[in-house]
């Protein structure tokens, strides 16, 4: 049976499903945000130490990339809409824990940490269960749409999120704050309730009885190692989080030192706004009919927003520069999603978006720990007053404060363009959606399909 089969069948995807589920998990997105917003202002207020927002940070991102290959395996062995509620429950009891932690004044800091790890544990199970249980609910067809949609509802967080913490904090306290996070959670898991999910495809084997949990973990790891447009895909899905993470951590500072953090923000805000609008344009138009124009051609204009941000350093230049990098982000990530869900077996594709969440959460921590020490050590010396780079490209990029941050976007922009340009040149990577249908059964059990 092909994919294309396998989502034609009489109890087949429901779009309709989708955004009733979508919905809730929109909503319950947003509380989970706002409590965790207002659970690092609560600690800075008390300690006022930097250090521990670095503490919450690294409390967030081990058991995601701990757990993911493992809850993968959950998420293709269990049914995903059960997974999902188990995630979201188990959640929903961390955040009563802390109001009851609250309520009697008994909270302190170290629950925080601990509460961190509870939340980041239970998003380790709901992601991969939620992103294979997309291709579940979308018909091929609108894939790139439905992702869209996730994406906007990703970007309507971050705008939110901010302003309901600040507002929750000072109407009501941390108490407010986790009691509108826990009515989020009544409503995402209310819709999940009250909707099915259309039965996943099992492949037809010998081995009926699932094997050993690191055995399965390794399935997804083997199918797509197998297959070099997977690992190509991976790999420039790895560089695109590498140039937005660099964006995050290396912008704020660069604006900082030419601006006030009021001009800042509205920067930051500019380059949200370019995110939503890509992500609202995503849902509505779908992108190309080859996916991989869409990754490779909004990879490529990314790469000289990222440039022109370096050369620039007005403020104008770098409000342009964020809209059109972020607005390009929700079309990288559209149509790479879409390209991998119709590649991965239905049955596989827990472990597979576990592996590609991994994988993108340890270029995260990577960048975020390495970005600093990079301009601060070594780029921004050569840029100084009598460095070795002070005569060459300190023309071009000036001998000034944080331009070793200009240096470094133009050089991740100019990076990802001539990747992409590259693999626009290569047809293996390039054509990789025309053997969707003939080359990848969803049935597809072992590492050769």
């Amino acid at each position: 049976m092909s994919i294309r089969e396998a989502h034609s069948g009489q109890e087949g995807p429901d779009f309709r499903t989708f955004i009733a589920i979508w919905l809730g998990q929109a909503v319950s997105m947003v509380g989970s945000r706002v409590s965790r917003l207002a659970l690092g202002i609560w600690l800075f207020q008390r300690t006022g130490a930097v250090t521990d927002f670095a503490m919450v940070a690294l409390c967030d991102a081990l058991p995601v990339l701990l757990l993911l290959p493992f809850t993968g395996v959950v998420a293709d062995r269990y049914d995903r809409r059960r997974v999902m509620l188990w995630a979201d429950s188990a959640a929903a009891l961390c955040t009563l824990g802390m109001a009851g932690l609250l309520w009697s004044g008994q909270f302190q800091s170290w629950h925080l940490y601990l509460a961190v790890v509870a939340g980041a544990s239970a998003s380790a199970l709901q992601s991969p269960a939620w992103n294979a249980a997309i291709s579940q609910l979308v018909p091929p067809a609108r894939l790139s749409r439905a992702v869209g949609l996730v994406q906007v509802s990703e970007g309507m967080t971050d705008i939110l999120a901010p302003t309901l913490a600040g507002g929750l904090l000072a109407v009501g306290g941390m108490m407010a704050a986790l009691v509108f996070d826990f009515s989020t959670f009544l409503i995402g898991m209310g819709l999940l309730l009250l909707r099915r999910f259309p039965a996943v495809p099992r492949a037809q084997t010998a081995e009926e009885r699932p094997g050993p949990v690191w055995r399965e973990a390794m399935r997804g790891w083997e199918y797509v190692a197998a297959r070099r447009g997977l690992v190509g895909l991976l790999a420039l899905a790895s560089l695109v989080t590498m140039t937005l993470c660099a964006m995050e951590v290396l912008v704020p500072p660069m604006l900082l030192a030419h601006a006030s953090p009021t001009v800042m923000g509205m920067v930051m805000s500019v380059a949200g706004v370019g995110a939503l609008c890509g992500s609202v344009v995503m849902s509505t138009w779908g992108g190309p009919r080859r996916k991989m124009d869409g990754v490779l051609g909004a990879g490529a204009l990314m790469g000289l927003a990222l440039m022109g941000a370096g050369l620039g350093g007005s403020v104008g230049v770098m409000a342009v520069a964020g809209w059109v990098a972020m607005f390009c982000m929700p079309v990288v990530w559209s149509c790479s999603h879409a390209v991998w869900q119709l590649q991965i077996p239905a049955e596989l594709q827990g472990r597979a978006f576990g592996l590609r969440r991994m994988v993108g959460e340890g270029t995260a921590v990577t960048v975020f720990f390495g970005a600093g020490p990079l301009v601060d050590r070594v780029l921004e010396p050569l840029l100084a007053p009598g460095g070795a780079l002070a005569d060459s490209a300190g023309g071009v990029f000036g001998v000034a404060r944080s331009q070793g941050v200009g240096l470094l976007l133009f050089l991740l922009g100019l990076l990802l363009l001539t990747v992409m340009v590259v693999v626009r040149a290569q047809p293996g990577l390039y054509r990789i959606e025309d053997g969707v249908l003939r080359d990848n059964p969803i049935h597809a059990t072992g590492v050769g399909g």
